[in-house]
């Protein structure tokens, strides 16, 4: 059963530029570091549109296979430590462009998948 980690997120007030920057700049950077993430199946960026007092919130789904390999993907990066630190300087959260008070973390499981339609 696959496993996703949602996180969701505001921009911060006048940093649409910047935040549109850094979000290009981290996608790059993760695309061209593939192997420090091999636990992630796939990683999905969005804005939420048409949703009333939720529109414009952000959304990157990171898909894992299981919750072990969530949880080894998150053990192994914890601390920032050896190439996570490169990973770190690439990472938006640290750049002040999201209303951190903000930030939503969920994990979501999927359910009757060879149903799904795809």
């Amino acid at each position: 059963m696959a496993v996703f980690e949602v996180e969701s997120w505001n921009i911060a007030e006048g940093k649409e530029k910047e935040h549109k920057e850094a979000m290009r700049k981290w996608l790059k950077w993760v695309n061209e570091h593939r192997e420090l993430f091999k636990e992630w199946k796939s990683v999905r960026y969005f804005v939420k549109t048409i949703a009333g007092e939720e529109s414009g919130r952000h959304f990157v789904i990171w898909e894992y296979e299981s919750l072990s390999d969530y949880e080894a993907y998150k053990k192994r990066r914890n601390g920032y430590k050896g190439p996570y630190e490169e990973y770190k300087k690439n990472d938006p959260y640290y750049k002040d462009v999201f209303i951190h008070s903000g930030i939503k973390v969920e994990v979501w499981e999927d359910l009757e998948r060879d149903l799904w339609i795809e």
